[in-house]
């Protein structure tokens, strides 16, 4: 297979399993778990698969100081939030919206950047800036007729995950512990981020209600991680081989598969105006992929 063919392959393998973790997160709460219980579950098994990883490779480390706060902190951001808005959200929210909305976060990652000055700023950024608004209140604007303004107050929620990322996504180049690899950093921040959720279980009663009996929701969350470890190998992968242009269509490709998942899983069908909002999305997002080749482009000059 000629090398560009395999790395499209990688890269629609990539977006595919993305978008399906939105739907496996929001089968996973429909079925049955509590949102805690499948936070939990999560994170352990992320945990042990990175813990397995990291001891066949004999990469042992230790947790100083400065290592248990970066930790800490993309728990929180990168793990915790997210993953609670989008488990909090998902039994009002069609699985295909959740993408939609999670696909901002290259948008919310220039937002960021702009604020913080770490970035220039260029017409091209402030238009696909514009346009990921116009996406978003697409489907936002609608719910405000609705009685009790529909799932206005979901969807809200489900904006602190591209938020999120955006933030994690800085703060991880910005502050990324020397030495360190990518399964320590993985072990290590869902490590942190089970420890942080168990308490919560205990104090709810919640860990009373977690029994293994190989449910669909369990397998959800099964499948859910065995996705983000597969889809973590394969971004890294890109990056290093491509110098990370390709990777930016992935975004793309998850916004499609989540919506395509939703409608294969849940039966989820959408109006015009969601279409709409994904077109303007799409518009948004060409923008930040060919501001950031341009970027690229004049850095190796």
């Amino acid at each position: 297979m000629p090398r560009s063919i395999w790395l499209l392959l990688l890269l629609v393998i990539m977006g595919t399993i993305w978008g399906l973790q939105f739907t496996m997160l929001k089968l996973a709460v429909e079925s049955g778990y509590n949102q805690f219980n499948v936070l939990l579950l999560a994170l352990l098994l992320i945990s042990i698969i990175y813990g397995a990883l990291i001891t066949i490779k004999g990469q042992f480390f230790r947790f100083n100081y400065e290592r248990l706060i970066f930790f800490f902190v993309v728990a929180v951001i990168g793990y915790i939030v997210p993953m609670g808005a989008t488990l909090v959200a998902a039994p009002h929210v069609p699985a295909g919206i959740l993408t939609l909305i999670a696909s901002l976060s290259p948008l919310f990652t220039f937002a960021v950047a702009l604020a913080l000055r770490t970035e220039p700023i260029s017409k091209t950024r402030i238009w696909a800036m514009w346009l990921g608004c116009a996406s978003i209140a697409l489907v936002l604007l609608p719910q405000t007729r609705l009685p009790g303004y529909g799932a206005l107050p979901w969807l809200i929620t489900a904006l602190l995950i591209p938020l999120c990322y955006g933030v994690e996504s800085i703060y991880v180049a910005a502050r990324w512990p020397r030495g360190l690899s990518v399964m320590q950093v993985g072990f290590g921040e869902a490590l942190s981020a089970a420890i942080l959720v168990t308490p919560f279980l205990f104090i709810l009663g919640e860990a009373e209600s977690l029994s293994l009996q190989g449910s669909t929701a369990e397998l959800a969350i099964l499948v859910f991680v065995l996705c983000g470890v597969l889809e973590v190998f394969i971004y890294f992968h890109l990056v290093r081989t491509t110098g990370g242009v390709l990777v930016s269509f992935g975004t793309f490709i998850a916004l499609f598969a989540g919506i395509g998942w939703g409608m294969l899983i849940f039966s989820e069908s959408h109006g015009a105006i969601v279409w709409l909002a994904v077109t303007v999305l799409v518009g948004a997002l060409a923008l930040v992929t060919a501001d950031v080749k341009k970027s690229l482009k004049s850095i190796h000059l």
